[in-house]
């Protein structure tokens, strides 16, 4: 789960305090509507499901999740809050949040009991949620786990670091399509020189903490293309951000129990760079897999998932 951790709160607590923090603006409930909506225009995101009780919506990459420190505004809980603001709704409550640089989708609650019902699936880690990633190198196992703990850098805190006095972290990968260098380098010559072949992934986070799917990765040599934080070598005029996409996440919907699962298609700037690698078609098997199988298995069994293939060299 792509969420911010303290060793003294939950996920879901961070979060909570965040979104309060930002409530205790203003005492008066209308005055905070009016001061949400005095914020547009902002960029809405879209919206990939909505009822009354939840909203799920899409994160474009470069969008800040939620107000911080040095990004008080502009955010996507800004948009979302001048939305519901000018529909005459309450403030929904953000349930997790994704780095600046990551697409996908995000969940929100509309009511306090979905609120509570929601955030129970998260602290119980029953909350499935599955990204795509674009990485750099070869993995000689197509499937896997890893399993680092991880802690803040000391000599830069933006990063994490693994760290066998860390908090626990666990990564459940299968990839699903790859190319080599030369490969690489031949398609891609046109943009930019790389030295590096590429993987196409698809991850599932077992637990939440910071950087964790970028962390992880970078720790065994294989960092996800774009993330020069994390020592990735491709250039910025062919990956100008992490090619990290939160695709689905998957809940049992509040107050009903019925299992959901919403998608945020792929953006263009990663499916343009796939597709110029032959990658793109690597998710076709995707969209007709039946994934909530995997949740049904125990062990969970990622070999259920179409068989990775490496791209040949052929003509574009």
């Amino acid at each position: 789960m792509a969420t911010p951790h303290d060793t003294r709160a939950k996920p879901s607590q961070i979060i909570a305090r965040a979104v309060a923090s930002m409530e205790r603006e203003s005492e008066d409930p209308n005055e905070r509507d009016s001061a949400a909506g005095s914020l547009m225009p902002q960029p809405l995101p879209c919206i990939l499901y909505e009822d009354a009780l939840m909203l799920v919506v899409g994160k474009p990459a470069g969008m800040v999740t939620h107000p911080a420190y040095k990004h008080p505004d502009g955010t996507l809980c800004d948009a979302i809050f001048a939305r519901q603001a000018a529909r005459g709704e309450r403030r929904p409550w953000l349930l997790h949040r994704l780095d600046r640089e990551t697409s996908g989708v995000l969940l929100f609650a509309k009511t306090d009991a979905a609120r509570r019902a929601l955030v129970r699936q998260f602290e119980r880690h029953t909350v499935r949620k599955r990204y795509l990633a674009l990485i750099e190198g070869n993995l000689t196992a197509s499937t896997g786990e890893i399993t680092l703990s991880l802690r803040r850098d000391p000599l830069d805190r933006r990063r994490v670091i693994p760290d066998a006095g860390g908090q626990a972290a666990q990564t459940r990968y299968h990839v699903i399509g790859s190319v080599d260098a030369p490969t690489a380098s031949a398609r891609l010559a046109q943009l930019a020189p790389v030295s590096t072949g590429y993987m196409l992934a698809l991850v599932e986070p077992l637990t939440g903490r910071t950087h964790q799917i970028r962390a992880h990765f970078a720790a065994l040599g294989y960092p996800l293309a774009g993330d020069t934080q994390y020592g990735a070598t491709t250039p910025a005029g062919i990956a100008p951000r992490v090619m990290l996409h939160a695709w689905r996440i998957g809940f049992r919907a509040p107050m009903t129990g019925v299992p959901c699962e919403v998608a945020a298609p792929p953006p263009a700037d990663l499916l343009t760079l796939l597709r110029r690698l032959g990658l793109a078609r690597r998710l076709a098997p995707l969209d007709t897999f039946d994934i909530d199988m995997l949740n049904t298995i125990a062990p969970f069994d990622l070999s259920l998932l179409p068989s990775p293939q490496r791209e040949e060299p052929a003509c574009d």
